[in-house]
């Protein structure tokens, strides 16, 4: 066995291929941001999964601990009525900034998905209204 065949193998032994689909332009930031952290792609995305999943269970998809939405925090963050029935939970904390999961059916053009998760609340009253009903 010659030392790609050993390496193929050992990878097939050892490790589960995902593939991932990014949309158009994350690509570049990923490898950026990557290379500005001195570490590979996948070495990053791995890093990402497995603090997400410590204890077993996804802290980016878990409810707020009560499973309700808190009235008061949106009407701090000044989020508009009209935005209000999409967002199923919105929590803060100083060390991951401002964080907001749509519910099923919506979808937020700033990030591609139904996550909203950035640093500042300015940035969070902009990407809030970018917001929308998916449709099919």
């Amino acid at each position: 066995m010659d030392r790609n065949q050993y390496i193929n193998s050992y990878i097939k032994d050892k490790y589960d291929r995902l593939g991932l689909l990014l949309p158009k332009g994350l690509k570049n930031d990923l490898m950026a941001l990557c290379g500005d952290l001195n570490i590979s792609a996948n070495e990053y995305i791995k890093s990402l999964i497995v603090n997400d999943l410590q204890g077993g269970k996804s802290v980016l998809f878990s409810n707020n601990g009560h499973g309700t939405l808190d009235k008061e925090l949106l009407d701090k963050w000044q989020i508009p009525n009209k935005y209000r029935p999409m967002i199923e939970v919105a929590s803060y904390s100083k060390d991951d900034g401002y964080f907001v999961r749509l519910k099923d059916g919506y979808i937020n053009d700033a990030t591609g998905t139904r996550i909203i998760h950035v640093n500042k609340l300015s940035e969070m009253r902009l990407t809030i209204n970018k917001s929308h009903k998916v449709n099919l």
